[in-house]
């Protein structure tokens, strides 16, 4: 019942969200919706888009709600509901107010896309019934949501359904699903892309992102040079994304904390090899791999075997498949303890994990040379406090 119930409120959404399209559609005939989808990367795509373009037009993005119910409630621009059913229910009031209040116009529309499943309302398609790109990115395939796909071939297909529906398609050549199941004739390849943006240590994985901001830049005719100028301005990364921060011992703190996958986590520990010893790897479980959860383990295990001098994992998987030259925890704290007295002197430490029970950025707090720092750092908010004291809490109660 439940779950009907929902069905019928995301249709409800739908609804008016297409009808807010077609009237920004009405009120600037020119609009372009530019539609960026793939297993890693998409929210740095988009802030990379949005910087390069924002100073040249009038710009809005969904960032922060990428899936069937966040695209259309930033269409109708509501912020993020806090999950209760009183703010859902207050949502389905104004959304037809909404409709009737909200005549803002802007020239693009950055949508990130992502999906979950390849069944209804978690797929493609069903975010292409809501908003059909006019270009769509297709950055890579990694086994991310797995456990919701029979195999990677199938998450290719079903993210290329954007770039194949939409009037171009902007895709990275380098990674072979993308190349594989991208069957659009109009297709512009992603150029990788170096820049120096300033408060920022990016490994080569933005390359990618970069690349991808000025092929869109390029598409809509804005000098390359002007485009350059503005990304290195005005790209800003979300908290916990390759930050820099000094942490304790005089250590060089990389907090990529937010999330973890396969690839990116790959990416910033060969980011890491490039600095000097001594290098310490914090890894979190990563989630959603599905079938290809131990290998991917597996793998991540070998590859900070040749990039970091100390690897600490943190979470059921990586301490299942990890091997015996890692030390080994199930929780945040439990590493952090450790760390007390075991933190080299002037180390470089990398700290990934997935979200949901994994929380590194706790580790990444309680490193911090300076605390008044931790406001820059992710999951910070009252409710994010809560409820990882009421996690720690349980799981300690059950211990004893």
């Amino acid at each position: 019942m439940k779950k009907t119930i929902s069905l019928y409120f995301l249709y409800y959404l739908r609804f008016f969200a297409r009808l807010q399209i077609k009237k920004i559609k009405l009120l600037n005939p020119k609009l372009v919706i530019v539609g960026i989808t793939g297993s890693a990367g998409k929210t740095s795509t988009l802030l990379a888009m949005e910087a390069t373009l924002k100073p040249e037009l009038r710009v809005k993005t969904n960032y922060g709600g990428n899936s069937e119910s966040g695209i259309p409630l930033n269409i109708l621009d509501f912020k993020n509901p806090n999950f209760s059913f009183f703010s859902w229910l207050k949502i389905a009031i104004l959304a037809p107010i909404k409709l009737l209040i909200n005549w803002k116009v802007y020239d693009i529309y950055l949508v990130e896309m992502g999906i979950d499943s390849s069944q209804s309302p978690k797929n493609m398609s069903y975010l292409l019934s809501i908003i059909k790109p006019d270009v769509g990115v297709f950055l890579n395939v990694n086994p991310v949501h797995l456990q919701s796909f029979s195999s990677l071939d199938q998450i290719a297909e079903e993210k290329a359904k954007l770039v194949n529906s939409a009037k171009v398609a902007i895709i990275n050549t380098t990674d072979p699903l993308v190349k594989k199941y991208t069957r659009h004739k109009k297709t512009i390849s992603i150029k990788p892309l170096h820049l120096d943006i300033p408060h920022y240590f990016l490994p080569s994985i933005y390359q990618i992102s970069l690349g991808a901001a000025i092929s869109v830049a390029k598409y809509l005719k804005i000098d390359q040079n002007t485009a350059q100028t503005n990304l290195i301005n005005n790209f800003r990364l979300p908290p916990s994304r390759s930050s820099i921060f000094k942490g304790q011992n005089n250590s060089t703190i990389i907090d990529s904390s937010y999330n973890s996958s396969p690839l990116a986590t790959a990416e910033m520990l060969k980011f890491l090899s490039t600095f000097p010893s001594p290098k310490v790897a914090i890894l979190g479980d990563m989630r959603e791999l599905g079938k290809a959860t131990q290998i991917s383990h597996t793998n991540l295990y070998k590859t900070a075997l040749k990039t970091a001098d100390t690897i600490i994992s943190v979470g059921p998987e990586t301490s299942r498949y990890f091997g015996n030259k890692s030390k080994k925890f199930l929780y945040w704290w439990q590493a952090a303890d450790h760390l007390k007295d075991n933190l080299p002197l002037d180390a470089t430490i990398l700290i990934k994990g997935s979200q949901n029970t994994i929380f590194l950025e706790e580790i990444v707090k309680f490193l911090l040379k300076y605390p008044s720092d931790s406001k820059k750092i992710c999951r910070q908010s009252s409710y994010w406090i809560k409820l990882k004291s009421n996690f720690r809490n349980s799981k300690e109660l059950s211990i004893t």
